[in-house]
């Protein structure tokens, strides 16, 4: 997500490296920028890595290694540090202070504008849904249903005027929802990626697998064929694509209250 945000607000020859990842159109919301930056990384660096790379500034999280980080500070290196953000507030933060360490404060405040403005113009869309009417979703990984209040995805949901079901239930971040509570909280709405990496087996199969489950026959979503599928980059991102998120599943969500906007 970092890399999300700096694409936006500098031109990628002032991009001294971008992760191999972020060009792959499959996973990547930026692969078409991404893919001008000169120089592709392939993993992780070390210290050794990036000092070769002869950065003016790294960009890191501090859920990365501590270690690194405090090497490269310790050669002079200049390393921003940002935290991992669970909400649209802030990613808003973490924007303008990215903007600011380059040098490119107003374009970070148009960035978090255009954010801002097309998660309201999909809420003002939604203006006359009663709290009662708002709708239980509920997001699958292959793993199973995730969305833990404490997560990013949690308030994309927020943000989209829709229920999510696994904080409903209670889910621990890093867990996923049993079977006994998704039948409990019975969503209306199942959400589920569009991308396939293979590792967790072949991802049609596993949808099929959920629609047809004995147990889940009689779930809202499944008797209602509500089935939504987004960008898997969509249910996790933590950068200003947050908005287009948010208007995925609102949209999929009630297609009724978007029926006459021009795609």
């Amino acid at each position: 997500s970092l890399e999300e945000v700096l694409v936006d607000l500098v031109p990628p020859d002032r991009i001294v490296a971008i992760s191999e990842m972020a060009t792959d159109e499959k996973l990547s919301l930026i692969a078409q920028k991404a893919s001008l930056v000169n120089k592709k990384i392939q993993g992780k660096l070390g210290v050794e890595g990036i000092l070769s790379l002869n950065p003016d500034l790294v960009l890191m999280q501090d859920n990365m290694d501590a270690s690194i980080i405090n090497s490269l500070k310790d050669v002079g290196l200049k390393v921003f540090v940002s935290n991992v953000p669970v909400t649209v507030e802030m990613i808003e933060k973490r924007i303008l202070k990215i903007a600011k360490a380059v040098g490119e404060e107003e374009k970070g405040k148009q960035i978090v504008g255009e954010m801002w403005s097309k998660i309201l113009k999909a809420q003002d869309k939604l203006s006359s849904l009663k709290e009662d009417d708002k709708r239980v979703v509920m997001a699958y990984s292959q793993q199973g249903v995730f969305g833990s209040a404490k997560g990013v995805f949690n308030d994309i949901c927020n943000k989209a005027l829709v229920k999510n079901g696994a904080a409903m239930a209670g889910l621990v971040r890093g867990d996923h929802l049993s079977k006994e509570k998704i039948i409990e909280y019975d969503p209306e709405v199942f959400i589920f990626p569009s991308y396939d990496n293979g590792k967790y087996g072949n991802l049609e199969v596993f949808i099929q697998e959920v629609l047809n489950d004995p147990a889940l026959q009689n779930v809202r979503a499944i008797k209602n064929n509500r089935i939504l599928i987004v960008k898997d980059r969509y249910r996790s991102t933590t950068s200003q694509y947050i908005s287009d998120a948010v208007v995925a599943i609102a949209e999929g969500t009630y297609p009724e209250y978007f029926k006459d906007d021009v795609k």
